[in-house]
This record gives structure tokens, sequence and C-alpha cells, in this order.
């Protein structure tokens, strides 16, 4: 039959309808998601022990079927914490239309254990649509649960959304966004008074029995320093340190630390707000290095060993971890370079950010990645990086990006496919450009599946498992 009407009365049942029929009308108007005016939208919320959460009361529309939650529901995720790894648990809404079960419940979707989890791949079914809520990170060891620990998905209309009539959303939505914001800017701030206590109590620590001054001076305008005899290098002061010269083409304007052995840790106080060009260049024996939560830049070659920037810096730094703050909105040209980090995370706020940040760190095995740009040769020659995270927050790739990260077999992306194919990626982002940067990255996990290199077509591909 190629022509359907409805609905009309039925006159000696000439006329029967069915479930299906009322929920394909029904989907037809209203949108798959969460309704934003019927009690907490399912917000979830952590317990004050323990690994559980409590999802608050909502309504779903899922394929014209709904789903309500009429109180407060609690969800116990001690079962699925690894001992030793930390993993991601989803939290959906499922419809399953199959014969032998016709329902919409609450599924629990456990991801895979490792040192760097992806989040869970949630399956397509022939008879099954899910709409994703949360996905929640439990760390091994961990006795409670925050809403740090979790990312809410429900606004993202690619996987969950918020429903809407044929009129729009409702007003309750773009309130809920407000709130959303207003609470991000809350929680930043409570991590920064954190951070705040946490570093003042550091450097309390720090400078107790720290031997004897070896040598005093001025590296800002009203910064000064204290190097000690065991290798401690305490700057204290405020507002930018001096930016001093390339010392290929010096002008006299060295930095008081370019070449110096003795320095082993080093502490930035709360204050500072910028680590200058050349600060800490060939200070081969620099282990550590305290940043503050009031530093918003770190210049250009800040960190850098190698004396010759045309050429592929060598390992010659010490620096085996470094923390950036949330705080820093701006890293300059290789500005760590050719040090010994392993594990390293670039946050949301940085928004400005120069090409060869971390070229050449060939012990980096782990990169957490937040910021909106990864610059051109970001990682170039990092041969030992096997774990990278891209957060939902990364809008674009530039050139050559993991050119000779040899290991690098797959990097998870925080996102749907959807949104992974709205970033904007430039020539040669992954390597595949030819015999010149040869890779083995063949895999970027989304959400809600992956994509996968085809060599014969030379392209990258939605992947089908």
């Amino acid at each position: 039959m190629a022509f359907y009407s409805g609905f009309f009365n039925s006159k000696g049942l000439d006329r029967t309808y069915t479930a299906e029929d009322f929920t394909s009308y029904l989907s037809s108007i209203i949108c798959n998601g969460i309704l934003d005016t019927y009690g907490q939208m399912f917000r979830l919320t952590a317990a004050s022990s323990g690994l559980k959460v409590t999802l608050g009361t909502g309504k779903a529309w899922i394929d014209g079927h709904y789903f309500i939650n009429d109180a407060r529901y609690s969800i116990d995720l001690t079962s699925y914490q690894d001992e030793s790894l930390p993993r991601y648990v989803a939290i959906a809404i499922l419809l399953d239309v199959g014969e032998s079960v016709r329902s919409v419940s609450l599924e629990i979707t456990p991801g895979t254990p490792a040192e760097n989890p992806s989040l869970p791949t949630l399956p397509t079914d022939e008879n099954k649509t899910r709409l994703l809520m949360y996905a929640v990170r439990l760390n091994p060891g961990a006795t409670e649960l925050s809403e740090r620990d979790w990312y809410d998905y429900r606004e993202d209309k690619n996987v969950c959304g918020y429903c809407k009539c044929i009129l729009g959303k409702c007003r309750v939505t773009d309130m809920l966004a407000q709130m959303a914001q207003i609470t991000a800017e809350m929680e930043e701030y409570n991590e920064t008074v954190a951070d705040l206590t946490a570093r003042v109590a550091e450097l309390e620590a720090e400078i107790e029995d720290i031997g004897d001054i070896v040598a005093v001076g001025q590296c800002g305008e009203n910064i000064f320093y204290a190097l000690y005899s065991n290798g401690k290098l305490l700057l204290k002061g405020t507002g930018d340190m001096y930016d001093y010269d390339n010392p290929l083409y010096p002008t006299g304007n060295d930095s008081p630390f370019f070449n110096n052995q003795d320095i082993k840790n080093v502490i930035v106080s709360e204050g500072i707000t910028d680590i200058g060009e050349y600060a800490f260049r060939y200070c081969d024996e620099l282990e550590t290095v305290s940043l503050p939560g009031t530093l918003t830049k770190i210049s250009d070659f800040a960190f850098y060993p190698h004396q010759d920037p045309a050429a592929t810096p060598t390992v010659t730094h010490e620096l085996k971890a470094v923390t950036i703050p949330s705080s820093v909105t701006e890293i300059g040209y290789c500005a760590f370079a050719g040090n010994r980090l392993t594990t390293v995370t670039v946050p949301s706020t940085v928004t400005t950010i120069g090409e060869r940040v971390f070229t050449a760190c060939a012990n980096l095995t782990t990169v957490r990645y937040e910021a909106p740009v990864i610059n051109e040769f970001m990682f170039v020659n990092c041969n030992r990086l096997v774990n990278v995270t891209l957060a939902r927050t990364v809008t674009e790739i530039k050139s050559h990006c993991f050119n000779y990260c040899h290991d690098l077999t797959e990097i998870t992306y925080e996102g749907s496919l959807a949104d992974w194919a709205a970033v904007t990626k430039h020539s040669n982002w992954d390597a595949h450009g030819g015999s010149i940067s040869p890779t083995n990255l063949t895999r970027i996990n989304c959400l809600d599946g992956f994509m996968e290199w085809d060599e014969e077509n030379h392209e990258w591909k939605v992947g089908e498992e």
C-alpha cells in the first residue's frame, strides 16, 4: 500500500490503530530527548560518600515512546570500579522495540579500564535507540564521587538533547543553559581557590630547610629570585618576568638562569603572571617546576633546552613533569620542546598556543588536550606517545601535529562522530601525508563509534565493528 491516513473514529471496528501508529505520529512532532519542563530533567548528583549517584526525576521522549522517572533513583557504581585502572561508565536511556522486550529503561554501560580510558562506545542495534545522559569516570581507589567526575551530555543533541515540539524549545531550556554556565564558572572559581590554598602550603614546605642562598637577583620589574645551595630557585613577586635574548643572537640581555647547571627545582610563587622568553633555556639539570594559579602566559622557548631553534631539539633537560594551571591562556613557541615530560594536560583555558610546544619530548607517553587549537608540529618526534585524548573543546587541528609519533595507533575523542566531523583539520594533521612523516595512526575513537584509516583510498571513514 502506498498511502496511509488517520486517525478516525471506528464504526463497527472498521478502523483499528496500534501503539506503533500512535508513537509514529508522536515522533513526527516531538524530537528525541529530555523534556525540559518535567521534574529535575534527570539531573545527576553524588552521594555524600561512596560511589553512588542519584538520578533526579525527569521525562524523556525517544522515537515517540516516553520514559518517566517520578522519584529520585539511586545508582551504585561500586561494582564497576577497577582495582588498578580508571574507566568510564555510561548512563543512558534505552528504547528496545524488540518483540521480546518492548520497553524503555535505564542502561548502565561500563567502558574498558585503561591508563587513559576511552569513553564507552554505545552499540548501535537495529531494535534499540539510546539517549546518552552521562559518562562517569571511576578512578581506582576512589571512595566518593563529585560532579567533576562525569560528563553531562544532556544538552548534546548528537547523543541526547532536550526534546521540543513543533513550536520549539521552551524557555526552561534557555534557563538551564544559563544555570549550567553559572555552575561551570563557580566550579572553576572553587578549583582556583583550592589550587591557591594548596600552592601556599606547598611553598611554605618548599622554603623550609633548603640550604644557604648562593645567588640573588631580579628577573622582573617586581620579581626577585633566590637560588639555594640545594638547587632550588625561588621566584617571588608580582607581574611578568622579563623577556630575554635568544642566546644565538646575544645583545647583553641574557637570562640570569641561562646555562646554569645548579638549578634543579624552580618554584614560581603566587602573583607572577608570565614566564619570560628564554627564561630557563639550557638549564640541563632542571627537574621540576611549580607554577602558580596566577600564571597566564608561558612565553616562547621558556624551557627549551637546545641551542639551535632551527634544528631538531635533543632531550637535554631533566624536566620530567609539569602541571599547566587552568589560569594559563597562552603558551609560546617551543615552550617545553625537548624535555623529559611523560604526561601533560593542556587545559581548555589556553586560547593562544604556538607551534612545536612539545616537539621532541621523547619520553612523552600520555597527553590530554583540551585547548581549542592544536598548532602545527605540536608533538613531532614524540616517538613514545601512545595515549592521546582530545576533549570535545578541541575545534581545530593544524598541520603535521603527529609526525614521527611511531607508537601512536589511536586517538580518543570525547565527542560524537558528528562533533569530530565538525573539527577543522589541516593537511597532514595525522601524518598520513606521505613517506616523509610515516605514522601508524589508524583509529579515532568517538563516543558513538569510531573513524578508521582507509589505506587503499587514503582517507578516514566511519568504522564498522
